[in-house]
């Protein structure tokens, strides 16, 4: 883009003050655009002041916008400066102009970068190291009372559990429970019936109703203790443990689960003939929406080609034989000002190339892998190792379009590219371009216009 647009001075008349931000105002994209305005001949400028006569405005701040419409600048979108630098033209304004969305909805208001707080993350065991030792060490606590049978720490249990209960349940003192404990345990050594009296049985049923024995890392000391009114001593600590147990088991499990939720698109992006400046901005879009990785060449997995100009590249090119979106950057600008992966439709290159709906159709309504049956019907092909574009490339090209190819040329009945050496008779001497060409316009194209001699 630069070396296209670096001596024009189209906007040499404009003074600009460039304001754009992302859909959800945390990335600033302003730099881009007033590299594109400087390159155009138009002065940027780092503050609003009097000399403005142009702002590019795209979820910016409010304050940049309500100044703007004050001193009467005139105000117009990024579309506004893509559109001058491709018909290299001083457009008319009024045809972009600016929209400021957050002054239709006041009440959702979006905060810039600077203003917005931090997301708050809930602490777990699994993300807070501090939460997982104090856990640790609480479950080898219960494991060694297990064991040596010592009694738990009821921590102040009778101060701490009197504002939990509601006024109208009576508190029963755990050493009632063990005096019970050890009444049945003589009973049943006399042979005495061990059924507990109804009143023994009431203050048991009252007592367990309250809560049953599920500690959790956000109680109080008190909330745990009052879970050991459950049951007895013993069987508390053994309910106890293996809760806690399970729990770090149901948290690991859950940590699993999200580590295989965030697996990376499959779906992969390529872009040719870009500028840098605007690989940047695309770089920065796919990270702030997803749903692509990149990839320096077409491959299997590639949907999207982005190209910076209608030049017929090797990218553009597979991109057509394996029947994929050929893409102009204004997808990229229009997807930046809706906030989200703009419809592709608008912004498909099928005038430069006509085969790209085509093979594009073709791909979406097959479910299997998608190859062209463009050179089908052609005999073996041999294509010259002094062949411009490299014959690796051409011979990935011809096998994707349904061809044949032969590396002993005496079989062949088509050989593409220079070649001095003797050819059988019959065999048909072409220009890479024959290849080149029946892609783009998926038809194959008469040999008569490009034989060599």
């Amino acid at each position: 883009m630069t070396s296209d647009c670096s001596k024009t001075s189209i906007l040499q008349d404009v003074v600009a003050f460039v304001n754009v931000w992302s859909s959800n105002r945390t990335e600033n994209y302003s730099k881009s655009f007033e590299e594109d305005l400087v390159d155009m001949g138009a002065r940027v400028l780092k503050y609003f002041n009097k000399q403005v006569t142009h702002v590019v405005f795209k979820d910016g701040h409010e304050s940049v916008w309500k100044k703007a419409q004050k001193t009467g600048v005139k105000l117009v979108s990024v579309l506004w400066v893509e559109r001058c630098l491709t018909t290299q033209t001083h457009v008319d304004e009024s045809l972009f102009p600016a929209i400021n969305e957050s002054k239709h909805s006041p009440k959702n208001k979006r905060t810039h970068r600077c203003m917005k707080p931090k997301d708050f993350i809930e602490k777990t065991p699994t993300n807070n190291k501090r939460l997982k030792k104090k856990l640790d060490q609480m479950i080898r606590e219960l494991d060694l009372k297990r064991t040596t049978g010592a009694d738990l720490n009821l921590l102040s249990l009778e101060e701490d559990a009197v504002g939990l209960y509601s006024s109208n349940v009576e508190l029963v003192p755990f050493n009632h429970f063990c005096g019970m404990e050890k009444r049945l345990k003589e009973m049943k050594e006399k042979r005495e019936n061990p059924s507990p009296t109804a009143s023994q049985m009431s203050q048991l049923t009252s007592a367990s109703a309250l809560a049953p024995c599920q500690p959790d890392l956000g109680e109080s000391p008190s909330s745990f203790a009052k879970a050991l009114f459950a049951g007895s001593p013993s069987r508390l600590r053994m309910n106890c443990f293996h809760e806690e147990k399970n729990k770090l088991i149901e948290g690991a499990n859950t940590t699993k689960n999200c580590i295989r939720k965030n697996v990376k698109p499959t779906r992969t992006l390529v872009m040719t003939s870009m500028p840098s400046e605007n690989q940047s901005i695309i770089i920065q879009i796919v990270k702030r929406f997803g749903g692509f990785q990149f990839s320096d060449n077409v491959c299997e997995t590639t949907t999207h080609v982005v190209a910076g100009h209608t030049r017929r590249t090797l990218n553009v090119l597979f991109g057509i034989a394996r029947g994929c979106w050929i893409l102009s950057f204004n997808w990229i600008l229009w997807s930046l000002e809706q906030g989200c992966w703009a419809p592709e439709e608008s912004f498909e290159l099928s005038t430069a190339f006509p085969a790209a709906t085509i093979c594009r159709f073709e791909r979406q309504s097959t479910k299997e892998p998608y190859l062209q049956d463009l050179f089908v019907n052609q005999p073996l092909i041999f294509i010259s190792p002094q062949s411009k574009p490299p014959a690796l490339a051409l011979e990935k090209l011809v096998l994707l379009c349904g061809g044949q190819v032969c590396k002993t040329l005496r079989r062949t009945g088509i050989c593409i590219g220079q070649y001095k050496g003797r050819r059988p008779a019959g065999n048909q001497h072409l220009s890479e371009n024959w290849i080149l060409d029946s892609i783009t316009k998926h038809e194959v194209c008469s040999p008569d216009n490009y034989t060599l001699e």
